[in-house]
């Protein structure tokens, strides 16, 4: 049985996999990523393209065997995005109320 892999890992380390941006295809520059929330084995870091202007969303999750990512582009500046995740949950309540509203078209999608 070989030795253990250590798999503590930083967001950090996921730069090199986005190093472009997803609009324009400009490289990013990785050393102004920032991370704005982190929670437990996940990480929400924040790009902007110098080129276009578009801000990119990514979380980084800590796995059993490395790291996993998912991206969205976003028009949330880092302010925003950072203030945003502090919001609180919905709740089932809340949703079951909204899919009520939508049914009785009280909201109009």
């Amino acid at each position: 049985m070989g030795p253990k892999k250590d798999h503590s890992h930083s967001w950090k380390d996921v730069l090199n996999v986005i190093s472009r941006c997803p609009v324009c295809g400009s490289v990013y520059n990785t050393q102004k990523a920032r991370l704005f929330a982190q929670k437990e084995k996940a990480q929400m870091i924040h790009f902007a393209c110098e080129n276009c202007q578009g801000n990119f969303i990514a979380m980084v999750m800590s796995m059993n065997h490395g790291l996993s990512t998912i991206g969205l582009v976003s028009d949330l500046d880092f302010e925003d995005a950072k203030n945003k995740i502090t919001l609180p949950e919905i709740t089932l309540d809340e949703v079951i109320g909204y899919h009520n509203d939508i049914q009785n078209n009280k909201i109009i999608i």
